[in-house]
């Protein structure tokens, strides 16, 4: 029985707090109050960073504003597009009680591709990423590959993810600890939309 409704970007911010990941000055990136806005979909201001990845993936796959980045970057980067593809791809699937869901940016032949973008880049940086959830879902689609597109704005890097490869056991149990966070922190969750006793027609295990 599906139980939450989770999205990649939640659970990573929860992975955060759950390490107690720090930035460079030893501060929290994520506190306990800020993970329950996060949850509570409480409106958060865009970053310039974030902006400045969301209008670079409009400039790649749509050619609008490409003129803002380095020709090279963005020319070496669609040469590792598809030949045809279709973006912002809705994915959803069964996790035990979760269903998990989101968009991927780009999926075309056997392949799904997520576009990144980062200040400093040093691999492998997405190895314990939630969007690799996605190729549970991918899989009834025919594709088992994730690809990370990505570009510090000097160069690109890829990293592949395998369904058959990859070691999903990390992500499962800290998505796991994430629904017994959620358990215990019900009280101050207003976005109710987070819980879901509906079955929604969904597989509910992973084989």
């Amino acid at each position: 029985m599906i139980k939450y409704r989770l999205y990649p970007t939640l659970i990573q911010t929860f992975s955060l707090f759950h390490h107690e990941a720090r930035n460079a000055n030893g501060e929290l990136y994520v506190s306990e109050q800020e993970l329950l806005d996060r949850i509570n979909r409480v409106p958060q201001p865009t970053t310039p960073a974030q902006q400045r990845g969301v209008n670079f993936e409009t400039a790649l796959i749509s050619g609008r504003g490409e003129e803002q980045f380095p020709t090279e970057i963005i020319q070496t980067m669609r040469k590792q597009l598809p030949m045809r593809y279709k973006t912002q791809f809705f994915v959803r699937t069964a996790i035990k009680d979760v269903e998990f869901y989101g968009m991927v940016d780009v999926v075309g032949g056997d392949r799904a591709i997520d576009i990144k973008t980062t200040a400093r880049y040093q691999a492998p940086k997405f190895a314990h990423h939630f969007q690799n959830l996605y190729l549970f879902g991918l899989k009834s689609w025919n594709i088992k590959q994730l690809d990370y597109l990505i570009t510090d704005f000097q160069n690109v890097y890829t990293e592949s993810y395998h369904y058959d490869s990859y070691d999903f056991q990390p992500l499962l149990d800290e998505l796991e600890l994430f629904t017994e966070f959620l358990e215990q922190h019900r009280k101050q969750i207003t976005d109710k939309k987070i819980f879901n006793n509906a079955q929604n027609g969904l597989q509910t295990s992973l084989f």
